[in-house]
């Protein structure tokens, strides 16, 4: 994973944001690999975020922190789409197999329950 600090800057929140992320660096290199560097992030925070919302006590959380979980999980998915929509009309790869493969994803998801 790339954490070089000349890359983030020698200080402050994306040095530190990177470094909190280390031990995800497996994960982070299979769906960069899987679907590129952004939507590949944005992929597994949604997951993260789905996880939440089928732990034990979710339902006993409070209906703000039920909603916000909820919305953050949609800004995720919905700029996770549109990069991936950018990707396909500039042919920058072969992302509307990639596109689909997402949307699957999640619709497995929500028959689960998790979306």
């Amino acid at each position: 994973m790339d954490t070089a600090p000349e890359r983030f800057g020698r200080h402050g929140v994306g040095v530190t944001a990177e470094a909190r992320l280390e031990p995800l660096a497996p994960l982070i290199e299979y769906y960069t690999r899987e679907m590129g560097e952004l939507p590949g992030r944005l992929m597994i925070a949604t997951n993260f975020l789905g996880d939440a919302q089928v732990m034990h006590g979710w339902a006993s959380q409070s209906a703000e922190i039920r909603q916000a979980v909820e919305q953050a999980q949609a800004l995720v998915v919905s700029v996770m789409i549109r990069l991936l929509n950018a990707q396909t009309t500039c042919s920058c790869s072969n992302s509307g197999d990639l596109a689909a493969d997402v949307q699957r994803l999640l619709d497995e998801r929500e028959d689960r329950g998790q979306g």
